[in-house]
Order: structure tokens, then sequence, then C-alpha cells
């Protein structure tokens, strides 16, 4: 496994083992990362960010590892005029540019596109009100035949002229959809980063507001997104594919034009990730995404700030941590039947911590 001395951004994101990690399609290279982060608390903010601008970079094209490869081939044969030293330092960056620029250039006009089939209409009259408390799921079927499963503390408003032209609805929080087809009425969702239209079809949408990032996993049919904000951006998602907007307008974008090396500068959209889910034999139920439908938390490498808030949606408690170094625990497993003190001892074999427990308050202090 890779033993190099990581500085900068660039460091990670050329490093094949870190490229796998991103995309998860290896099992060493997760395993590998995850350790790297927890001797390494002083770059999780760097590997926060190398991951996310991987995401944003790939989205639902060739994967990095694939363009780097044939990348260095052309570099490797190319003539190169300059010095031995001057050389290994021009590959390096040529490398970066080049998957960067070539990327951008056909991943960002893919986000970017404007959109002429959405049109923004508010749900200003609510007809019916579905809702689910902390630590509840429930489906419901609305009138025209489709049928939402809501997750936990999540709300749907249904317009009240909901089936007559347009089938409108709202969401706060997470629902799992299942759209009646009627090419007629088309079926649009509302949630607070973006719109999602279709005619018939089955799709996950994640969109708390506490959490820093929106998304949306298609299962089957189509959907076309767009987002909200300074710019509207476009994008039209095939199935078994997860679109992720990150709250944060200001983000990174990295500059090859500017000399040798590439520098960060900011992106006056909300970043926008697409990436494509491996699903076991075609079935559905196995996407990590939507396993909360069959009442199973599949948590995938996620830190325990974001772990937090959902033990605390799953399970109707109050969580706190009580230091910074807790946040950066990472955790991997599956749950279905457990309760929470069986979760927390579970995860306390993955990393050290103590954790008190009062009523549906939880303390998590380090050990």
């Amino acid at each position: 496994m890779s033993q190099k001395d990581y500085k900068q951004l660039e460091d990670f994101l050329i490093d094949d083992t870190f490229q796998k990690y991103c995309s998860g399609e290896d099992k060493n290279c997760i395993l590998y990362w995850q350790q790297y982060s927890l001797n390494h608390p002083e770059q999780a903010e760097m590997i926060l960010k190398a991951k996310r601008l991987y995401q944003i970079l790939v989205g639902n094209r060739k994967s990095v590892h694939e363009q780097m490869e044939r990348l260095k081939t052309d570099l490797q044969n190319a003539p190169v005029e300059s010095s031995p030293i001057r050389r290994i330092a021009w590959q390096r960056w040529a490398a970066i540019a080049a998957v960067f620029v070539a990327l951008v250039a056909g991943g960002i006009w893919y986000y970017t596109v404007p959109t002429q089939d959405i049109v923004s209409q508010e749900l200003t009259d609510i007809g019916q009100v579905y809702q689910t408390k902390k630590g509840e799921k429930k489906t419901f079927e609305l009138i025209d035949g489709s049928t939402v499963t809501l997750n936990s503390a999540s709300k749907l408003e249904v317009s009240s002229d909901f089936n007559r032209e347009l089938r409108l609805v709202k969401l706060v929080g997470e629902g799992y959809f299942q759209v009646a087809k009627n090419k007629e009425k088309p079926f649009m969702v509302q949630a607070s980063d973006f719109d999602i239209k279709v005619l018939g079809t089955t799709f996950n949408v994640k969109s708390y507001p506490e959490e820093p990032t929106a998304e949306a996993v298609l299962v089957e049919g189509s959907i076309e997104m767009k987002s909200k904000g300074q710019r509207e951006n476009s994008v039209v998602i095939k199935p078994n594919q997860k679109i992720t907007i990150f709250k944060n307008q200001a983000e990174l974008l990295v500059d090859a034009s500017k000399g040798d090396k590439p520098t960060l500068g900011k992106l006056p959209i909300k970043e926008i990730a697409i990436e494509n889910i491996p699903v076991v034999e075609s079935n559905a139920t196995e996407i990590p995404d939507i396993a909360w439908k069959e009442n199973r938390l599949e948590i995938v490498d996620q830190d325990f700030e974001t772990l937090r808030r959902t033990l605390e949606r799953w399970y109707d408690v109050d969580i706190q941590l009580q230091s910074e170094q807790l946040k950066q625990y990472r955790f991997t497993a599956t749950f279905s039947k457990e309760n929470i003190t069986q979760v927390l001892s579970a995860l306390q074999k993955v990393e050290p911590f103590k954790f008190e427990l009062y009523g549906k308050k939880i303390t998590i202090s380090e050990k």
C-alpha cells in the first residue's frame, strides 16, 4: 500500500489507492485510508476536500484511475527537453492538469446545462400533509396511486390541486417515491436545494435541513433534477446513480492554467457530484442509501458527527460528542434490529469511546 508523503491536495488526488478509496472499489484501499485518516487527524480537512473534489470531477464518467493510466502512458511517450528533475515535476503537474481539464470540460458542462423543462412553481396552497416523528417510518398512498415511504423526522406536503394538471409535492427529510406513470401529469418533488421532475419512476430523496448535503438516488426510470441557488443547474440521472449537492457555495476548483502548479479557486455554483452505485444482481434493496426502507441502518465510511445526526433521527435520541477528535472517528457497519445501546457498544469495538445514557440523552466522550 502507498507510503507517500501527502502534503497537498493534489498529492492525494494522483494516488491510485486514494482514488480507489474515493470510488469505493477496493476494500483494502478503503481500510487503509480510514486508518490513515485516524493516524493523521491534522489532515482530516484536506482529505475530505480531496475526496469531495474527486467526486465532483469524476461524476458518472470514466474513473480518474483509468484516465490517469492513459495519461501516464501518453506522457511517458512524449519527448521532453527539460532536465530530469524538471521532467518529473512537469509530468506530475501535467497529469493532474490534464485529468482536471478533461473532467471539467466533460463534466461541469453536464451539470450546468440550462433546464427548459422544469419550471419553478412554489407550493403555496397545501392540501395534505404526511409526517413522521423521530424513530418511525411510514408509507402513504397518494390519490394518483403513487406511494411514498417517509424516513424518520420527515414531512411531505401535497398541493391542494395535486393530480389536476401537475402532481406537486414538497419534501423535508427523506422519502422513497414509487410514482405512478402519467405522462399528462408530471410528478414534481420540491426540496430546499433542488426540484425533481418525473413521469413514472422509483427514487429516493434525502434533504434534511441540518445536513450539509442533499441527495437523490434513482432506482428505475429517469428523473431530471434542477438545483436552486445563485445559478440553477439541471441534470438527468440514470438508474443506479446517485447525485449529491453540497450546500456550501464557495468550494474547490482547480485552475491548471496558472503556471506549473494548479491553484485553488472558488466555484460560483453549488457542488454537484454524480456517482454510479454498484448493485448486486440488480437488487435495489442492496443499495445502502435506501436500506433504511428495509429497516437496515447502513453506515459506509461515515464520520461520527454525520453518524450522530443519523442515529438521533433513527432512535429518537439526543447525542452529544464531547470532543472534536470524536467527530473524526469513521465507521462502516450494518444494523437492523439492534437498539441504540447495542449499536454504540458495537461501534466501541471499532473506535475507543465511552457513552452514558440518560433517558433519551446520550453523552459520548473519549476513552
